[in-house]
């Protein structure tokens, strides 16, 4: 039942989270989350052992893996057409320091921390979900407070106008939904002028947490201070600009007018859904052969618990007690004692029966594309043949890849809108130099007649690129086609400690030598 004086967005809110209820969604998020942290026989009532071999936290580890590069590089381009004069140049300069500030941005908003967890998020839910906010309170080092704030938010949170169509910044309205505590959403409220009669009346406690994702949601801190209440944050456009609004079931908390175009929402589904703006998750499709083997392997367990061992039949008239002591005698009374006693074998186990548990599990990771190469788990004698095989075993996470990337842009064009809203003329840009962080000027009244548009050029992540590049050197050095120096120079990043120094000496003894 809707309450009558619950707010557009409240009800707005409801028919959203009934549609994820039509759709399986909660209890599924629920699922595959407890078998992603190994909590896989929940619900069981059978006396079998329960064994956990956690095979989908493995093949999703490693397909979160191979799909985030280490070498990720956003550029822009102006998107306008070209102009002469003065605002070319400006335009030009403007996109300039947007892509020598990237750098800085991506280590500022810890991406690559960002982009492991959404990965992980839509393994488990379907899709990955970024919300950019202005934190007005943010250090910046200049003059000027406040900076954007990059988050992952549950897909369960998200809500959109139309959810047959998987595009944000099509949607009339984009909503998110979370949970704080009631004194902190009442002090926010009175701050934007409410009275604290109104904010006591209206924002209330309540126990709105099944719609939240995973089971550790719905158990929250006892006590009065500790009260939480759902809130909402609804997006929408007035001409042409994006406009916001906080409120919880029964009040606006606050409202206001952002000047962005975009929506601070940006998402990838894990494996797109026709006509639905939620994906698919890989753990849902990996659950029953998961299942089979951990139950397969129980029942292994059981068998060999019970038939194991061989096992003593007497005939008790004839032997009254039986002992398994060593040494001792057993007395026996009258007749055949080969007739008293017979000893039963162990049970024997089918041969094909494991084979088939093998079977399953190596089917199971071939088809995710998490073969034996793919994980490092083969010998790397053959650098070329291990690189060639880990590619083919990667076609299956290309498309994933190409929306996760995708999404990465539509996040940088969203910094960028909200950088051209809330920043001011004359604030410097921070960007990423030799000597650590630089500032720029940046003519951003410029920089807001432009188009800017993101661009995602990502590198190679192979695992065996490192191996491969040291191998390939040190046949070059032990051949004489390099010198020693030339060998340190193109060691990939990150293997040896304060190389610099290492070449620096190098060079001063080879210039001593001469």
């Amino acid at each position: 039942m809707k309450s009558d004086n619950s707010t557009l967005a409240w009800r707005q809110y409801e028919a959203g989270r009934e549609y994820k209820r039509r759709c399986g969604l909660y209890e599924r998020i629920r699922e595959n989350e407890r078998f992603w942290r190994g909590d896989q026989w929940y619900g069981e009532t059978n006396d079998l052992p329960r064994p956990v071999f956690n095979m989908v936290r493995r093949i999703v580890e490693y397909q979160i893996c191979s799909v985030i590069s280490p070498a990720v590089a956003v550029l822009f381009a102006n998107e306008n057409m070209p102009m002469r004069g003065g605002d070319s140049k400006l335009f030009r300069a403007g996109i300039s320091a947007l892509n020598a500030h990237m750098a800085y941005r991506w280590e500022h908003c810890r991406m690559d921390r960002l982009l492991r967890r959404a990965l992980g998020d839509a393994a488990i839910s379907g899709d990955g979900v970024f919300y950019v906010y202005w934190d007005a309170d943010a250090e910046t080092g200049q003059s000027w407070r406040g900076d954007l704030v990059t988050a992952c938010v549950d897909n369960v949170n998200l809500f959109v106008a139309d959810v047959n169509r998987a595009d944000i910044q099509s949607q009339a309205y984009v909503m998110l939904s979370g949970r704080a505590r009631v004194e902190d959403l009442r002090r926010e409220a009175m701050a934007a002028g409410m009275s604290r009669e109104k904010a006591l009346r209206d924002i209330l406690p309540d126990e709105e947490t099944g719609a939240q994702a995973g089971d550790m949601a719905s158990v929250e801190l006892a006590g009065e201070d500790a009260a939480k209440a759902t809130y909402l944050i609804k997006f929408w456009r007035e001409e042409g600009k994006v406009v916001f609004e906080k409120s919880v079931r029964g009040a606006v908390i606050r409202r206001g007018n952002t000047g962005c175009r975009l929506y601070p929402v940006a998402y990838f589904n894990w494996s797109a859904v026709k006509n639905s703006f939620h994906g698919s998750a890989p753990i849902t499709s990996l659950i029953p052969n998961q299942r089979f083997l951990n139950r397969a392997y129980a029942m292994v367990m059981k068998h060999m618990t019970d038939t194991a061992f061989s096992k003593v039949i007497y005939d008790k008239s004839k032997i009254p007690e039986w002992t398994n002591g060593v040494g001792e005698a057993i007395a026996a009374v009258g007749g055949n004692v080969a007739d008293a006693v017979s000893v039963i074998g162990v049970g024997q186990m089918q041969d094909g029966y494991l084979q088939l548990l093998e079977n399953t599990l190596s089917v199971t990771k071939e088809l995710a594309g998490a073969t034996d190469v793919a994980l490092g788990a083969v010998d790397p004698n053959n650098t070329s043949a291990i690189l060639a095989l880990q590619e083919a075993s990667a076609v299956p996470l290309e498309q994933l890849r190409s929306a996760l990337y995708g999404c990465v842009e539509d996040l940088a064009n969203i910094w960028v809108d909200m950088m051209c809203a809330y920043y001011p003329d004359g604030r410097l840009l921070p960007t990423r130099g030799e000597q650590g962080t630089e500032l720029r000027e940046v003519d951003f009244a410029a920089l807001r007649r432009a188009l800017p548009m993101a661009r995602v050029e990502v590198g190679d992540a192979s695992r065996y690129s490192a191996a491969s590049t040291v191998s390939l050197l040190g046949k070059l050095l032990d051949g004489g086609h390099i010198s020693f120096v030339e060998y340190l120079e193109r060691l990939p990043a990150n293997l040896l400690i304060d190389r610099q120094s290492l070449i620096d000496a190098r060079k001063e003894m080879d210039a001593h030598d001469a």
